[in-house]
């Protein structure tokens, strides 16, 4: 029994890693990299994203509603419909 749990929890490691999960902040830097600022380094915007999201409870509401606003848009309509409201989530 219990090498059936540790094998489901390897599994399910590996499923969410193979999967492609990414935190809203990450979303959010990726697609603002790829729609404004080619120059933006993500990996210093999702970390500092992600710090603050950690320390702040509405930082971490506008940082998962950047996410779904920028996520399934093309640059086009997240460029007229997002970016006003998540620029304070990204760290440019």
């Amino acid at each position: 029994m219990k090498n059936r749990i540790v094998t489901l929890v390897a599994a399910l490691g590996l499923a969410m890693t193979l999967s492609g999960c990414k935190s809203d902040c990450s979303v959010s830097c990726e697609r603002y990299q790829e729609c404004v600022s080619a120059n933006l380094n993500v990996d210093r915007c999702t970390d500092q994203c992600n710090s603050r999201s950690e320390d702040d409870k509405n930082f971490a509401t506008r940082a998962e509603d950047c996410a779904k606003c920028v996520e399934d848009k093309t640059c086009s309509e997240a460029n007229s419909r997002c970016w006003d409201e998540c620029l304070p989530v990204i760290d440019d």
